[in-house]
């Protein structure tokens, strides 16, 4: 029965999506095969996608490494604003906040990454986790919340133009790496991280990356976003843009740098803990490509636990999957919840409306 209504949860918001697509359709961005790798947009250098291919593997560090100090512009009781170490033609996205939902304890904190379209933050998670013990800091995606310049600025952060969707994942990764830093500087003994959807690749390539996050948790996270594009439900009018053009390989290999699956090196570092969590009924994020990393890292001797569960997309943040997830979730990251504990999160539920 919970799988029957999981699929009907899930149609629902597809179709929600796809209806979307159709109202914007005059404001989505069309292809662009440039690849912009400068720090400031008025800087951007070209590369074509065989240059890419080339340099692949030495670019990788480069791209994501920070330029600015960790130190915000100021700070408050429940968040921090900080300057983007990446400058785009919108103001309001070259500054980020991050709500933090602080435990009381400098023992753990969380960066909680949201998917792309979010219309709201995951406040039922964040309390639930600080009444635990673990801060939680839900940090802000480019283009989205106060970032957002109108109701469609998400569009800007993955579509048609290939150099603006890794220029924007290289900005989300910038600004995650600089809240894990100065996390650190305020004297919490680990920092884990958790994302959803393309949220949750952004935080896997933050845990490649950054060495000083503990645990990353990865749910119903694409590992490659050139596939996301190709496989998905809500992804059809994006790969109609693209596939006139280019060939998912070819994707592959333009966005090589943003995808998990080039990047396991990273994931496989010592005092790496991770976690997937996949829906086996996703028709959105696949999970065979999942299955292609947590092979990968397999057979590093880096083994991550897996979470597999009888649901698809949006219906991953429903009842009882949402209790589930948690659950594990919860003792990923600290400990054996009590039965107390699983009541409460009974009621967890992640909109995932407008993937």
């Amino acid at each position: 029965m919970f799988r029957y209504l999981a699929r009907r949860h899930d149609r629902k918001h597809i179709l929600r999506s796809l209806q979307r697509q159709n109202r914007i359709d005059h404001k989505l961005i069309g292809f662009d095969a440039s690849l912009e790798f400068a720090g400031n947009e008025t800087e951007d250098k070209y590369a074509s996608v065989g240059d890419l291919a080339y340099t692949t593997i030495s670019k990788g560090e480069q791209l994501f490494s920070p330029i600015l100090l960790p130190k915000p512009l100021r700070e408050e009781a429940n968040g921090a604003t900080f300057q983007s170490d990446i400058t785009t033609e919108d103001e309001e996205n070259n500054k980020f906040e991050c709500v933090v939902t602080d435990s009381g304890s400098k023992s753990h904190a969380l960066v909680v990454f949201h998917h792309w379209y979010a219309r709201n933050r995951y406040s039922a998670f964040a309390k639930f986790f600080a009444a635990r013990g673990i801060t939680v800091i839900e940090a802000t995606l480019p283009y989205h919340f106060s970032r957002g310049s109108d109701d469609y600025s998400e569009e800007k952060f993955f579509n048609a133009n290939l150099g603006r969707t890794i220029r924007s994942m290289r900005q989300a990764v910038l600004d995650g790496r600089k809240i894990v830093r100065w996390l650190y500087s305020q004297g919490y003994y680990k920092v884990s991280v958790v994302g959803m959807c393309l949220g949750g690749t952004v935080a896997g390539l933050i845990a490649a990356q950054e060495e000083k996050v503990d645990k990353a948790v990865l749910m119903v996270s694409p590992m490659s976003p050139a596939d996301l594009v190709w496989t998905a439900e809500t992804m059809k009018s994006l790969r109609s843009r693209i596939e006139p053009v280019m060939s998912l390989e070819d994707l592959r290999t333009a966005w090589s740098l943003i995808s998990l699956e080039m990047h396991t090196w990273g994931l496989t570092r010592p005092h790496l803990d991770m976690m997937f969590v996949l829906g086996k009924d996703d028709t959105i994020a696949c999970p065979e490509a999942t299955d292609r990393v947590i092979e990968l890292l397999t057979k590093c001797n880096r083994p991550p636990e897996v979470l597999r569960l009888n649901c698809g997309h949006s219906s991953v943040g429903i009842f009882p999957y949402n209790i589930i997830a948690a659950r594990k979730v919860l003792r990923f990251l600290k400990e054996t919840p009590t039965l107390a504990e699983l009541w409460e999160v009974r009621g967890f539920r992640y909109d995932f409306s407008e993937v």
